[in-house]
């Protein structure tokens, strides 16, 4: 999946959150909504080459 430097607006992300049929109040879709713009700006610091040969060898490594 590409990034998106976009973030949905409140109003976008209020309609996708009626698509899903939960009861959620102003208050719940507005810390969703927080939640969602700060994991997308985290996810923008994830790099998108590793070099893993230059992590302590007690690192997890995905590809062992």
């Amino acid at each position: 999946m590409p990034p998106s430097d976009k973030v949905p607006t409140l109003e976008e992300f209020r309609a996708r959150a009626a698509l899903t049929g939960l009861t959620l109040t102003e208050e719940d879709i507005g810390h969703l909504h927080a939640g969602y713009a700060g994991l997308l700006a985290l996810m923008q610091r994830i790099p998108e080459r590793w070099a893993w040969a230059a992590e302590p060898p007690l690192v997890f490594r995905a590809d062992e």
